[in-house]
């Protein structure tokens, strides 16, 4: 016997981008750098996606078709000094930033390239010198939230006019560490933004069954925070947010939470075949989806071409292939480095070039303390 699918309410958000482009601050320079960002994050997943199902990635896939706007438009409004950190689903935002493709692509199939050699997929991007990008913290959901308060304090205690920025889904918001991190960047006022993207499922948990309320922006007047909601997939509407809630954890008022609403058009994971996803919610938010919205945008109100869209599009297309071309290309890391990088160097640390300081232990009183241990004596090997 079969079951009704439950009654989905749809909210009203319009398939089309409002802004005026006479009230915007952007030429066409700027406009083109947000559609090749987005595009290029897209095309770049749709072929990580096939990639994974022929086995040349390493470890399990996330992507974000669907979150571009929220990526993009919140990045765009960061300064030169300002940190971010990403969870899975914010390739636009690297882009934008100016991070290559090809590297990104070498690290997701493990190649032994700077900064991270290997140690870390393009999941876990992270390069604070050149990008202000900290590590993603991976040890339980959320754990990014207190870690960006730490960069946040650290901002404070030095008195640099920076923010950090902590992106996350709706789903991290539910765990402990959300909670602590936000409480204490509430109680020092520190300049930290949660941008927190609301992509309709927590692995294949709905916002209905995870939370009590409609709005994680409505758990905000527990810490006294600046909070704000607002239709994801609009860039402009994006933009103007983040923004908002930037500046004014700039200026000292403590941290702001931007609720971004927005779907996320593919599984949890590849592994994932969201088949718990109701069909007119699917197709709810095809027509919404944040990249044809904006194409349709251009050619309509922004005055650009098809022949000059589609000239992007070829180019993005090409970046790709050669990122996969390179990334092919490449050596693996070296099975003998395993042990390197484990631990951020300090200035005690012995000298490479010298001779070591202690002799070995003989015979410790642990066996297993040495590996040169002579099985045919026993002990622990």
């Amino acid at each position: 016997m079969s079951h009704p699918s439950p009654k989905i309410t749809l909210p009203d958000y319009p398939a089309e981008l409002q802004a005026d482009p006479r009230d915007l601050p952007y030429d066409k320079a700027q406009l083109t750098r947000f559609y090749v960002a987005m595009k290029l994050a897209r095309t770049f997943e749709e072929k990580l996606g096939a990639l994974y199902r022929q086995g040349k990635v390493n470890g399990a896939v996330y992507l974000g078709m669907g979150q571009e706007a929220t990526s993009v438009g919140s990045v765009s409004a960061l300064k030169d000094g300002d940190f971010f950190t990403t969870v899975a689903r914010n390739l636009s935002a690297f882009f934008y930033k100016g991070i290559e493709p090809r590297d990104v692509m070498a690290r997701w199939m493990g190649k032994d390239i700077p900064p991270s050699n290997g140690r870390e997929l393009g999941l876990f991007l992270a390069d604070i010198k050149n990008f202000g990008i900290p590590p993603y913290h991976n040890g339980s959901m959320a754990s990014w939230i207190p870690s960006g308060a730490g960069y946040a304090l650290a901002f404070k205690l030095r008195k640099q006019p920076n923010v950090m920025a902590a992106f996350t889904g709706d789903g991290a918001t539910s765990p402990g560490d959300f909670y602590e991190g936000l409480n204490f960047a509430a109680i020092h006022k520190l300049p930290l933004v949660i941008i927190c993207e609301v992509n309709q499922f927590a692995y294949s948990t709905s916002i209905a069954k995870q939370m009590p309320v409609v709005n994680v922006a409505d758990r905000a007047p527990a810490f006294n925070i600046y909070a704000e909601t607002h239709f994801g997939n609009d860039l402009f509407l994006v933009i103007e947010a983040a923004q908002r809630g930037i500046e004014h954890a700039r200026s000292g008022k403590g941290p702001a939470l931007i609720e971004f609403k927005t779907f996320r058009q593919r599984g949890h994971g590849e592994h994932d075949d969201m088949a718990y996803v109701p069909e007119e919610l699917r197709d709810f938010w095809a027509e919404r989806d944040p990249i044809k919205m904006y194409r349709e945008w251009l050619l309509k109100r922004a005055s650009f071409t098809t022949s000059e869209l589609e000239s992007t599009e070829t180019q993005v297309e090409a970046d790709v292939e050669s990122a996969i071309t390179y990334a092919e290309s490449l050596p693996m890391p070296k099975p003998e480095s395993v042990t390197e990088r484990l631990f951020a160097p300090s200035p005690h640390d012995p000298d490479p070039n010298q001779a070591a300081p202690y002799e070995p232990i003989d015979h410790p009183s642990i066996p297993g303390l040495t590996a040169a241990q002579d099985k045919s004596e026993g002990g622990h090997f």
